[in-house]
């Protein structure tokens, strides 16, 4: 894995799912960090300010890469985020860019809110779907 597929990785499961924001801002995150979500103030500071608030109103998180795609200096990666026992659930959209050390120094994203299944329809965006893999039978994101 590279290093910035790893850095981007961490930065979802040590800091958003583990809570280790100052883990992820001195080991994953470069000198900078450009942020374009909404709602989320800029750079380094913006982030831990956004997610020590996230954190109170989100003590319980799980979270799953579903999949992770690098292309130059960008990685990609969509998620689901499981909040508070499912009473929130979101499929996130991540796109980073790394320096070139790996670290992570630009973020966008896109977050869906999963309706429950007798909600859900193929509104063209994400959906459940069942499928049978090597590992058995599981719940996957498919796009």
């Amino acid at each position: 894995m590279s290093e910035k597929l790893n850095n981007a990785k961490n930065l979802y499961i040590r800091g958003i799912q583990d809570g280790e924001i100052e883990e992820v801002l001195s080991c994953y995150m470069g000198e900078s960090y450009t942020q374009h979500s909404t709602g989320v103030g800029e750079g380094k500071e913006g982030f831990k300010a956004f997610f020590i608030d996230f954190f109170k109103r989100n003590p319980e998180r799980d979270i799953q890469i579903i999949r992770a795609i690098e292309d130059g200096d960008f990685v990609f990666l969509h998620v689901l985020q499981n909040l508070n026992d499912g009473s929130v659930k979101w499929i996130t959209m991540d796109i980073f860019r790394a320096d070139n050390n790996g670290r992570i120094v630009e973020h966008w994203d896109n977050r869906e809110i999963v309706p429950s299944r007798e909600e859900l329809t193929n509104s063209g965006k994400f959906r459940y779907c069942r499928r049978i893999n090597d590992k058995g039978n599981r719940d996957i994101i498919k796009y």
